[in-house]
């Protein structure tokens, strides 16, 4: 029985991995590294660690750090994001809605900062039904580790048996098995060609989720 439910943000409750992928690129191109895109989705959830990654791969071409760099792209991300309205991905809220009706509490575990996080949640008006949110900036290691789906199940006060994940991403759906969870990988196209396959289940839309719970 489902005690609990851990949506990831991006991809999941907005459709913005386009958005940071393009972002992504742009400043990618101004460091002169050249990173294609079968590669770049491979680097879908794991937040501010690929910017190190990158490092320790290809090198920059300019005197800059990861943290630098970091938050430059939360600035330009930011920036675009609040340029045209934030709308859901469709079906999030019959979900929430559903959730809401069971009793069953809802948190966000997403490698975004909690301020983002926060944005998002009130622009789509579901930010009241979400009990617990947890920031990537939050834990050591982000995804594929299940550092931050551990601590959000520890703050729900659930053993993480208990708790249900929605994914999209290959790190995603790793972190949350390693964490012991049961993992829903919501097939988005907009996310790029992700392995799903070590999720319990594979959904095409984001109301098949309801029969899950």
């Amino acid at each position: 029985m489902v005690k609990g439910i851990i949506f990831d943000m991006d991809g999941v409750l907005i459709d913005s991995e386009p958005l940071h992928k393009e972002i992504e690129q742009q400043m990618l191109i101004e460091l002169g590294v050249n990173l294609s895109h079968d590669e770049h989705i491979k680097f879908a959830g794991v937040g501010k660690e690929f910017w190190n990654i990158i490092k320790k791969r290809f090198g920059y071409n300019r005197d800059v750090t990861a943290e630098w760099l970091h938050e430059e792209k939360r600035e330009r991300y930011l920036k675009a994001l609040s340029a045209k309205p934030i709308i859901p991905i469709e079906g999030v809220i019959e979900v929430v809605s559903e959730a809401r009706k069971r009793n069953i509490p809802l948190a966000v575990a997403s490698s975004s900062s909690s301020f983002l996080i926060h944005l998002v949640l009130k622009a789509i008006g579901i930010e009241n039904d979400i009990s617990c949110v947890v920031s990537g900036e939050e834990v050591p290691n982000n995804k594929p580790s299940p550092d931050i789906f551990l601590r959000t199940a520890t703050l729900m006060q659930l053993d993480p048996k208990d708790c249900l994940v929605v994914e999209d991403s290959a790190n995603g759906v790793q972190a949350a098995r390693d964490a012991g969870m049961y993992c829903i990988a919501f097939l988005n196209l907009n996310s790029g060609k992700q392995d799903l396959s070590k999720a319990n289940h594979i959904v095409h839309s984001m109301v098949e989720v309801i029969e899950y719970i």
